[in-house]
C-alpha cells in the first residue's frame, strides 16, 4: 500500500534535514499519546520503548497510525528487532520517505538488511500468531 497523503505533500516540499525533524516529530508525538506523556514530555532516541512501557499492541498500533499518515507500508520487523525512537526514524527517513517522495537512495534495504532475516521472521511470525483472528 502506498499512497500520496497530506503528509507525504508536505515532505515533499521539505529539505532533507526539515524533513527528518518532521518525521521525528511525527513519530514522537505518536508515542507520546500511546505512553499517555504530555506535550511537554520527551521521548529519548536511544531508548527502548518497551522499557518505557509500550507493549506489542501498543507499537503496532502506532505502526498503524504511522502507515495511515504516511500512506505506505513499514517493516514490522524494525519496530520489534531494535526497539528504539531513533532507530525507527533512520529507518522512515532513509528507507520509506525516498520511496514516497520520489528521491533515489544509495541506502535502499539497509533498515531491513541490518535485521536478520530470521529474527525478521521470527517477528513477523509471533506477530501474526498474536493477532490472527
Amino acid at each position: 500500500m502506498t499512497k500520496n497523503t497530506p503528509l507525504v505533500e508536505q515532505l515533499r516540499s521539505l529539505s532533507r534535514p526539515e524533513r527528518r525533524s518532521r518525521v521525528e516529530e511525527l513519530a514522537r508525538t505518536e508515542f507520546r499519546t500511546a505512553l499517555l506523556m504530555s506535550e511537554g514530555e520527551d521521548v529519548p532516541l536511544d531508548q527502548n520503548y518497551f522499557d518505557l512501557g509500550l507493549t506489542s499492541l501498543r507499537v503496532t498500533e502506532i505502526k498503524q497510525r504511522l502507515e495511515a499518515q504516511l500512506g505506505c507500508a513499514i517493516d514490522t520487523a524494525v519496530l520489534f528487532a531494535v526497539p528504539t525512537l531513533g532507530r525507527l526514524v533512520e529507518y522512515l527517513q532513509n528507507e520509506i520517505l525516498p520511496k514516497l517522495i520520489g528521491e533515489s537512495t544509495a541506502s535502499e534495504g539497509r533498515a531491513a538488511s541490518s535485521v536478520p532475516a530470521d529474527r525478521r521472521a521470527l517477528v513477523t511470525d509471533l506477530l501474526n500468531d498474536l493477532y490472527k483472528g
